[in-house]
């Protein structure tokens, strides 16, 4: 389907590799919990990106090997102690021209998020970026306990809207707009890898020319 063949009324947005990298802070909390429960072992942002998106059920037995599976419990919990800290203190950078783009998205389009994070750190963001004027709504896997097809899907229900896009950059992205019939536009310049898009962005400002947005000449 051609985004032009009817008109888009929202962009639902995934968070990490999308709108921000805080693979440094998210590196820092994971290693801080390593160590609070007896481990040396470290992970750095590069493995975070690779990760970036997966269930912590996931993560855990597929790149964290050398966690004994009886701490898997304790890890998470640390984790999700560390990580409000970090991301509050360090937090991540946007991406180059993220800032303007949404503000001239937003004039167009209701804005959301939806991603698999933990509960707080949507919020976080929005906060420290100063964008509690940008998006409409948000959704994460840690606030409702459902995956992001289902979160995508809950927007979709709760704002009712009518023909909404997904924006992100991993393929559990892809799969959750697939699943709920959205049309997906791939973030390039993000942490996952895809090939043969539809739709693709390099810099989130080339989503003004997907959707057919006019930049003001002022911006």
């Amino acid at each position: 389907m051609d985004l032009l063949d009817k008109e888009i009324d929202s962009v639902l947005f995934d968070l990490d590799g999308t709108l921000w990298d805080a693979a440094s802070a998210c590196a820092m909390a994971w290693n801080t919990s390593f160590e609070q429960c007896g481990y040396n072992d470290r992970i750095d942002r590069k493995l975070v990106k690779k990760i970036s998106g997966s269930p912590l059920d996931i993560i855990l037995p597929e790149h964290f090997t050398f966690i004994n599976k009886t701490d898997y419990e304790r890890i998470i919990e640390l984790y999700k102690e560390n990580e409000p800290v970090f991301m509050k203190n360090i937090g991540g950078r946007i991406f180059p021209h993220e800032r303007d783009t949404l503000k001239i998205l937003c004039k167009h389009k209701k804005l959301f998020i939806v991603s698999n994070c933990l509960k707080g750190y949507i919020e976080n963001f929005i906060e420290k970026k100063r964008f509690g004027k940008i998006f409409t709504g948000y959704k994460s896997s840690g606030e409702t306990g459902l995956g992001k097809d289902k979160n995508i899907k809950k927007i979709i229900d709760d704002y009712k809207l009518i023909s909404p896009v997904y924006a992100g950059d991993t393929p559990w992205d892809y799969e959750a707009s697939v699943k709920n019939g959205v049309p997906f536009i791939y973030a390039k310049y993000g942490f996952g890898k895809l090939k043969d898009m539809q739709y693709e962005i390099r810099n989130i400002r080339d989503i003004l020319e997907i959707l057919r947005i006019n930049i003001p000449r002022h911006e």
